[in-house]
């Protein structure tokens, strides 16, 4: 009676290991930029979401222009972002990394 093995030989088994270490290595760069993109997408986020409050709080004080630090206190922004004011420029900076945008507010909502 001859038994016959059953499973994968050694060569399958390297080819497959060869074949997922390329894909690995293909698509390891792209992970790593789409975070970046990411990151630099909640700091667009972020001034787009100062810019609206300069308006609505221009709107909301019938005319009367805010401060950056009020306009940066009536947003909501993510916990991990950091939003400072100098006069009427905005600066937003996502933790430690380098996504980081400035935005002017216009001197007609801003003081």
């Amino acid at each position: 009676m001859v038994s016959k093995q059953k499973g994968f030989t050694i060569i399958e088994l390297v080819v497959v290991i060869v074949i997922l270490g390329i894909l690995a290595a293909v698509a390891f760069p792209k992970f790593q930029d789409i975070s970046g993109d990411a990151r630099q997408a909640v700091v667009n986020g972020t001034v787009a979401a100062v810019k609206s409050a300069a308006v609505i709080l221009f709107a909301k004080n019938q005319g009367s222009k805010s401060s950056g630090t009020a306009i940066i206190a009536a947003t909501d922004f993510d916990a991990a972002t950091t939003v400072t004011a100098a006069t009427c420029v905005i600066t937003v900076q996502y933790g430690t990394t380098t996504a980081s945008a400035s935005v002017t507010i216009s001197s007609d909502y801003c003081q």
